[in-house]
């Protein structure tokens, strides 16, 4: 076990895990470039397609819509997520 603690703790092993990293953050797309079905909404909110229905009804989640299918921009997603977090009181964020 020792090894394998000090090969991680290595300059060159921390050298490696950097660039991985950064290679990894190149790789994401940007929030507003990534589309999500309803499915992928619904998994991702863990709500009913039902509730999603009713967000997209109410204006408060918007969306795209191409012939039946229905799409969700991550970034719209977030913002809905921004818009409705409730702080507790006294909260400093």
């Amino acid at each position: 076990m020792k090894s394998t603690e000090a090969f991680f703790n290595s300059p060159s092993a921390q050298e490696f895990i950097r660039e991985i990293r950064e290679e990894f953050l190149k790789s994401q797309k940007p929030a507003d470039q990534i589309i999500l079905d309803e499915t992928d909404l619904c998994n991702m909110l863990h709500i009913s397609k039902r509730h999603a229905a009713d967000l997209r009804k109410e204006g408060k989640l918007k969306f795209a819509k191409d012939g039946g299918k229905i799409y969700y921009k991550q970034s719209w997603v977030i913002d809905y997520i921004d818009q409705h977090t409730i702080r507790p009181p006294n909260s400093r964020f």
